[in-house]
């Protein structure tokens, strides 16, 4: 197993990162090489949230799975904590695992409706055997849950606090990295608000990194502390959020940049 030189605050890096898939469709019935995410490096160190930015299609779940084990990168190198987690045993792997988890797009879909509040925080414990009521009731604290509203079933919330429920349910093995797919893209613009916030609090908190993951620039540019631009599988562009959006580099980041609305407050309705 390899370990890398990293510096003391990195907790995820990339380095020349390839995921390809072999499809059928290629012309004349030849197999056609799907080049998803071709070539992707970038770090994240403790504290730090990474903003990953491109129009869909571009690779940013293909990276995201890539990076979580789902898929098996085609050449590269993925370290967390220093650690080479392509070249783990998998014993290894499997307990490195919880140390990154995943607070998904769909707070409707991402939680069993059959399962208790409780329970669904409760889960990751009792699957790595680490189980305590205690514990349990400690996380739903940090997102707003009382006791009496972990006895329900999530039907019984709304999106946003469905999400909460998320948010606890990943932070339940004390993880370093936490990736953030669309996390607030499913929810009313007031409840984003409020679930942005309890993120940025939990991160101070307990200096977690993020890899947040969105189509709201403005979101992207509130949360972030470094942008990294997406497009055809590759980086295009990557820097400190500001000098991102004051000063984009590449073509792409402009014509993603010029597609965001911009309110002109000079602007009258035209009567009709």
């Amino acid at each position: 197993m390899t370990i890398s030189t990293a510096r003391p605050d990195e907790v995820l890096r990339l380095e020349d990162v390839h995921m390809h898939f072999t499809s059928r469709r290629g012309p004349f019935g030849k197999p056609k090489t799907v080049k998803a995410v071709d070539g992707v490096s970038l770090h994240i160190d403790r504290g730090e949230t990474l903003g990953l930015v491109g129009e869909s299609g571009c690779g940013k779940s293909t990276l995201v799975r890539t990076i979580l084990g789902l898929h098996t990168a085609t050449s590269g190198r993925i370290y967390l904590d220093g650690w080479d987690l392509l070249r783990m045993p998998k014993p290894e792997r499997r307990r490195a695992r919880p140390r990154m988890q995943v607070v998904f797009q769909d707070p409707y879909t991402a939680l069993d409706p059959r399962m208790t509040i409780h329970d669904l925080v409760a889960e990751p414990l009792r699957i790595n055997g680490r189980y305590s009521g205690a514990r349990v009731d400690e996380l739903l604290d940090q997102v707003g849950f009382t006791r009496e509203m972990a006895k329900r079933k999530p039907a019984e919330f709304s999106g946003g606090q469905r999400q909460r429920v998320g948010i606890a349910r990943s932070l339940a093995l004390n993880p370093d990295l936490l990736i953030l797919d669309e996390p607030v893209s499913a929810l009313d613009v007031s409840i984003q608000a409020q679930v942005i916030n309890l993120l940025g609090d939990l991160q101070k908190e307990h200096r977690l990194a993020y890899l947040f993951i969105a189509h709201d620039l403005s979101v992207v540019r509130h949360l972030s502390d470094r942008v990294a631009v997406m497009y055809a599988g590759k980086l295009v562009e990557e820097g400190a959020v500001d000098d991102v959006f004051d000063r984009p580099q590449h073509v792409y980041t402009r014509t993603l940049l010029a597609a965001v609305p911009r309110p002109d407050p000079h602007l009258r309705p035209a009567l009709t």
